[in-house]
């Protein structure tokens, strides 16, 4: 048999061919096609979807959805604490 065994620790995990987070969204596709009855055209859609995130994700860093969903998105989805100081405060007191 043969296996393709990762040849560094830090690889991100892979479902066939894809890394885990385009898997991920190629799933999220089916389950809806499943869902609503139209099971071809959520592979389908699932597949255009996932090939057009890796082209955009291509040459960049393997955690890029990480930094665009800190941009995007509000700091409390991220950063899950009560509140933050403002970044001009640069000397605390105690």
């Amino acid at each position: 048999m043969d296996f393709a065994i990762p040849s560094k620790h830090d690889e991100p995990p892979k479902m066939l061919w894809w890394d885990f987070d385009q898997a991920t969204i190629f799933m999220i596709f089916v389950v809806f096609g499943i869902l609503s009855g139209f099971l071809f055209l959520g592979v389908v859609i699932g597949v255009w979807t996932a090939r057009w995130y890796s082209k955009k994700k291509a040459g960049k860093h393997r955690y890029y959805v990480v930094h665009i969903l800190y941009w995007f998105l509000p700091s409390e989805i991220i950063f899950p604490f009560p509140s933050l100081p403002p970044s001009s405060i640069r000397e605390f007191i105690g």
